[in-house]
């Protein structure tokens, strides 16, 4: 097929010369506009690599960018974009930050440094605590009050650790803690080993699981502004989207991190990625949206101490619309109608996806185009798209009230269509029971004053700044929506035993409004965990001595 000089050439960029299955390397940036050009030669990607990307033994950078131009504007880059991919590291970036960067489904994965594994309790090297000093906040007029709560929320943060583990060590002492380091199916004390490495590894293990239950603790404390890593694989189509999207934001650390991820994309798929850019559309539609929701008289919901989930029922929407003498097809349409006005005006309100719908009930129909009308903007190319609001119509939609932490660990979901309020601290703060039990209540309840009172001088000078004085234990308004597949997906993985309590028993508490719904489709979830296990990282622990035993064995 290939003759012995042109073998010699391919083999640097092809695992195989010969075989009919084969994998591409060395060509990073490259590899998208070579398969989108042989989707429309005669021959294969091999030959295609000989021809037009190879020249003088090497692929010639230059001729390839001249080339992957051409097949951008020939092709279109929406599609070409999805066969060239590259990883990007963000750090020290809020979660505030981290939530804009994840929030992208399609195309991306990522992995975040973990709140539950990684103790806030040092300093950087210049003596400052881990949390964003952007400019926008620290030249602020409440700039010096900024600073001031978050020294005060990271110092009470740790100074709890220390007698948070020793809390820990008498509810669970050495002596009577129980592993299974052998894999077997029987935990053993440290009285019953006699073995070195197995010693050892018990006490790392118990190490390990008190340090994961105090990490689960205190978060509650970090505020949001505390700083995150998030390593970031994603296709050229994605990462435009993500460029874009953050740089509408109104957020100046979002418009910088998507500015740096371009500039760092450029190197390596720059033809991806130029065309990334603030949307106009985007930036109008949601201006346009704040001012409109504003102007509903909308209800005032209390403050709360602890989660709330409900499963939003569009039957009992349908048969209201029906008992007013609606046909079936017109009771149907016009509940369907209601959910997504509603969702349109969900991410700028501070209320209820139910309180949402029993608003729009009550608007004429008038009123109602008037908010899709708003929502839709003024568009004028087809990349002009409007939000996830008309991604409504899932079998379930969930109306959730969790706090932050719960809501970060489950919005990273790809399954699903998820919308959320600017967070705030107007909805209750979580108040955790270990912390009453040590006597640290007054402590935490000074954080959380601190925190609600920077976040009200903030709010009054910029809501969307005013989210970085948000603790993790404050509750978020989010929805959620799920298909059966995806819930079984969600459910079964986060309620393992090594999940964090707090997402479990939401996952459980979803999992049993469907069961009172529909019971089959719940069964069918056979792999749900409704067992509660406070020394949830205990086993996984343990089972992980068990792997590294098994690896320290192999070499």
């Amino acid at each position: 097929m290939f003759t012995p000089e042109e073998k010699k050439l391919l083999e640097k960029y092809v695992t195989s010369t010969e075989a009919n299955v084969f994998a591409v390397r060395e060509m990073e940036g490259l590899v998208g506009a070579a398969y989108a050009r042989y989707s429309r030669a005669k021959g294969g990607f091999r030959e295609t690599l000989l021809k037009e990307f190879i020249k003088e033994g090497l692929v010639d950078p230059v001729h390839a960018n001249e080339l992957i131009e051409r097949i951008l504007i020939a092709y279109g880059d929406d599609s070409v974009g999805e066969l060239e991919g590259a990883h990007v590291s963000f750090e020290n970036v809020s979660w505030v930050a981290e939530k804009s960067i994840v929030d992208h489904r399609i195309g991306g994965a990522f992995i975040v440094q973990s709140t539950r594994y990684v103790l806030y309790d040092q300093k950087d090297e210049q003596g400052n605590w881990l949390y964003y000093r952007g400019a926008e906040l620290l030249g602020a007029p409440f700039g010096k009050e900024y600073t001031a709560t978050m020294d005060f929320c990271f110092e009470t943060y740790a100074s709890l650790v220390e007698p948070l583990k020793a809390y820990l060590e008498k509810q669970k002492p050495l002596a009577q803690a129980e592993y299974d380091l052998q894999g077997g199916g029987v935990k053993q004390r440290l009285a019953d080993l006699t073995d070195e490495r197995q010693i050892k590894d018990f006490n790392r293990t118990y190490t390990f699981d008190l340090r994961a239950k105090a990490c689960d603790i205190l978060r509650y404390l970090l505020p949001i502004s505390a700083f995150a890593n998030v390593g970031v694989y994603g296709n050229g189509r994605f990462f435009q989207n993500m460029i874009s999207s953050m740089l509408s934001s109104d957020l100046p650390e979002d418009q910088a991190l998507a500015s740096g991820a371009q500039a760092a994309l450029a190197e390596i798929i720059p033809m991806y990625v130029r065309r990334a850019k603030r949307s106009e559309y985007v930036v109008s539609v949601r201006s346009n949206m704040r001012v409109l929701a504003g102007k509903y008289d909308l209800p005032k919901e209390g403050e709360f101490t602890s989660a709330q989930y409900k499963l939003i029922n569009t039957v009992e929407l349908i048969e209201r619309f029906l008992n007013l003498g609606k046909s079936v097809q017109e009771a149907l349409l016009e509940a369907t109608d209601v959910q997504v006005i509603a969702a349109m005006l969900y991410p700028y309100a501070e209320v209820s996806l139910s309180a949402l719908i029993q608003m729009v009930v009550g608007l004429d129909l008038i009123e109602r185009k008037n908010i899709i009308e708003t929502y839709l903007g003024n568009r004028v190319t087809r990349r002009d798209r409007p939000g996830r609001a008309l991604e409504d119509g899932y079998p379930y939609t969930f109306d959730m009230l969790t706090d932050f932490g719960v809501y970060k660990d489950l919005q990273r979901h790809r399954m699903s269509t998820q919308q959320r309020q600017l967070f705030t601290v107007r909805h209750g703060f979580v108040m955790p029971e270990e912390l009453i039990a040590l006597g640290k209540q007054a402590e935490v309840e000074e954080c959380v004053r601190r925190s609600e009172k920077l976040y009200k001088i903030m709010h009054a000078h910029n809501p969307e700044l005013a989210q970085y004085a948000v603790l993790h234990g404050h509750l978020v308004r989010w929805t959620i929506g799920l298909n059966d597949r995806s819930a079984m997906h969600m459910f079964e993985l986060r309620s393992t035993p090594q999940g964090h309590p707090h997402y479990r028993k939401a996952v459980q508490a979803m999992h049993k409004f469907i069961e009172a719904q529909t019971p089959w489709r719940a069964n069918a979830m056979q792999f749900v965990d409704h067992n509660d296990y406070y020394w949830s990282r205990a086993d996984s622990e343990a089972k992980q001595r068990v792997k590294e035993a098994k690896l320290d064995t192999r070499n």
